[in-house]
């Protein structure tokens, strides 16, 4: 009798363990998984201000270029200033095709890898 009590008491034990392990287990691939999504989307974030830096450089070259050109300055940067509120309106006009639908696509990639 004694021998099925310590049997018993040796598998609650043991599902004990595995339960735990199990349990770990999943901790860390949550925690690889939140890792290689956030790393991913810091450097999105990084990349994205690197270049947003070198098109305003650009922008405020080409409009000191197109305002020499015009000989008034300010022409070239109220061109400059239209040209973004066109790429701007088309952006917005496809927001959901070329913004949000890659993005989410993106992270649940990163996600689910």
């Amino acid at each position: 009798m004694y021998a099925v009590i310590d049997n018993v008491e040796k598998l609650v034990a043991s599902v004990s363990e595995v339960t735990e392990t199990k349990l770990a287990l999943l901790k860390l691939k949550a925690a690889d998984k939140i890792s290689t999504a956030l790393s991913g989307f810091v450097s999105i974030i990084l990349a994205a201000v690197f270049g947003s830096m070198a098109i305003i450089i650009l922008s405020i070259g080409f409009a000191f270029l197109i305002g020499d050109q015009l000989n008034n300055l300010s022409y070239g940067f109220f061109l400059i200033g239209i040209f973004y509120a066109l790429i701007g309106l088309l952006v917005y006009i496809n927001r959901k095709k070329w913004v949000q639908i890659p993005i989410s696509n993106l992270l649940i990639n990163k996600i689910l890898q």
